[in-house]
C-alpha cells in the first residue's frame, strides 16, 4: 500500500537507526510486507544526491549531519540494498513485469509499457497489482539506484527491447553479467558514465544476439576503445556500436595535430 506524505519532516527506522528527510515536495511511501516485517518504510522517490532531497536549501538528508563521509555512503548503501531485494513471493503474486516495473520505479527509474507512448514515473500510477497484460516495453535507468542485487527482477520480462543506463553509479559488472536474460528481446542499449563498468562486464553485451543499437561512452576505465567496439561488432555483426569519446580532448585523433605543433614550436 502507498501512503501519500505532505509533512516535510519523515524519520524512519531500521534496527534502531533513526533517519530524518526533509523534502521540499509530498514524497509516497510503499509500505510491503518484507520490509514492513524488517521495520522499515521504502521511500521510494528519494535517493542520494536527489535534488528534492534537501535541508534547509542544503541538498543534502538531514541525518548526514554529523556523519562522514563513508557513514553516509554505508548508510545509503543498505537502504538501496532493500529497494533492490528480489521478493520471489511478490512475483509470484503479481506477475514479473509488474514485479519488474515496481523494482525499477522504487529505484528511480523510468518505465515505458508495451503499445504505451508515456512513461511510468510514478509508483502511484502503476496498473493495479491484478493486472498482468501490461508489459515492459523500455526502461530509462538514468540516475537510477539499481543494483545487480535487483536484477533477477528481470528475468520473465519478455518484451523489454530498450534500456538505458546513465549515471547509474551502483551498476557494475555483476549487474551486467545478467543482461542475457534479456538475450531474445533486447534491441536497444546504453550504458554511459557508470564508473565501475570494466572491460569484463562489456563482455556479457556480446550474447545479446537481437541487439542492433548499442551507445557506449564515458567509462573511465575503459581505455581502448577502438578495441573494445571490434570485439563487439564482430560477436555482434547486426549491431551498431557506437563509442564516441565523452569530452574532445579525451580523442587521440585530435590531439596529435596538438602535439605535432608543440614540436615545431
Amino acid at each position: 500500500m502507498l501512503r501519500r506524505c505532505t509533512n516535510r519532516l519523515h524519520h524512519y527506522q531500521y534496527r534502531g537507526i533513526g533517519v530524518v528527510m526533509v523534502t521540499r515536495k509530498p514524497i509516497y511511501i510503499q509500505n510491503t510486507p518484507h520490509n514492513e516485517g524488517r521495520g522499515i518504510q521504502t521511500l521510494a522517490l528519494v535517493r542520494e544526491n536527489d535534488t528534492r532531497v534537501s535541508c534547509c536549501g542544503v541538498p543534502r538528508p538531514a541525518y548526514s549531519q554529523g556523519l562522514s563521509h563513508t557513514s553516509q555512503r554505508h548508510i545509503w548503501g543498505w537502504l538501496n540494498a532493500i529497494f533492490n531485494k528480489v521478493d520471489e513471493n511478490r512475483i509470484k503474486e503479481v506477475g514479473p513485469d509488474r514485479a519488474c516495473a515496481e523494482w525499477l520505479l522504487r529505484c528511480g527509474a523510468l518505465v515505458k509499457w508495451r503499445d504505451r507512448e508515456t512513461w511510468t514515473k510514478d509508483y502511484n500510477t502503476l496498473p493495479p497489482s491484478g493486472n498482468r497484460v501490461l508489459k515492459i516495453a523500455e526502461v530509462d535507468a538514468t540516475d537510477s539506484a539499481v543494483m545487480h542485487i535487483g536484477f533477477p527482477h528481470l528475468q520473465g520480462c519478455k518484451y523489454i527491447k530498450k534500456i538505458i543506463f546513465h549515471k547509474a553509479n551502483y551498476m557494475d559488472d555483476a549487474a551486467l553479467s545478467q543482461l542475457p536474460t534479456l538475450r531474445d528481446s533486447l534491441t536497444h542499449l546504453q550504458v554511459s558514465s557508470c564508473g565501475n563498468i570494466t572491460l569484463d562486464g562489456l563482455k556479457h553485451i556480446k550474447k545479446l544476439e537481437k541487439l542492433e543499437h548499442l551507445l557506449l561512452y564515458d567509462l573511465p576505465t575503459i581505455s581502448n576503445k577502438e578495441e573494445v567496439v571490434k570485439e563487439i561488432q564482430e560477436a555482434l555483426p547486426k549491431c551498431h556500436v557506437s563509442f564516441p569519446y565523452a569530452q574532445a580532448e579525451d580523442d587521440p585523433s585530435l590531439q596529435q595535430p596538438e602535439e605535432e605543433e608543440e614540436k615545431k614550436k
